[in-house]
């Protein structure tokens, strides 16, 4: 499979969001309803979606996602493909009340960068910012077991958050 153009960075992106969220820092602790929404992540997650790169063609990825939790750290790795698109990235993250920071990277494009970014009911959202890509993502829970992430992608040359990618994932 081939990872080209901005398709390495929709790879950082996907990344980015499913490791969003942490537990707490070792200085302060996540809000109940914050770590208990960590807390449902652990595991093995599947799914599919789509991705469509500014400049791309829509295509359809599917993916696997695996949390590890140790205390209030979580670790994430996220391993997605399509035809023509691949993605191997992980992320490590901590939650301090209802905010949540780390760090990502992606293998393919070998990317790395920092996540910021809060937990809001049954909802994260988040601001990705690395040297080559920058986005925002919302990963909203739906059920104990199910999760959807958007991610939308900052295109420099239209000055504005564009949509790029939607999957749907489950235990």
């Amino acid at each position: 499979m081939k990872s080209v153009g901005c398709k390495k960075y929709v790879a950082a992106g996907i990344a980015l969001v499913m490791a969003g969220i942490g537990a707490s820092a070792s200085s302060a602790a996540c809000e109940s309803s914050a770590q208990s929404l960590i807390e449902g992540l652990a595991g093995d997650w599947r799914g599919d979606g789509t991705v469509q790169p500014i400049g791309g063609v829509k295509e359809r990825i599917s993916c696997r996602v695996t949390y590890r939790t140790t205390g209030s750290q979580i670790a994430q790795q996220i391993s997605c493909a399509g035809t023509d698109y691949k993605i191997d990235a992980g992320a490590n993250v901590a939650c301090e009340g209802t905010k949540v920071s780390g760090t990502w990277n992606e293998q393919i494009a070998n990317n790395t960068g920092r996540i910021t970014g809060n937990i809001r009911g049954k909802n994260l959202n988040l601001e990705v910012k690395g040297p080559n890509w920058e986005g925002r993502f919302n990963v909203k829970f739906t059920a104990t077991n199910r999760h959807t992430l958007t991610i939308t992608q900052f295109d420099p040359g239209a000055g504005r958050h564009t949509p790029i990618a939607t999957i749907a994932l489950r235990k």
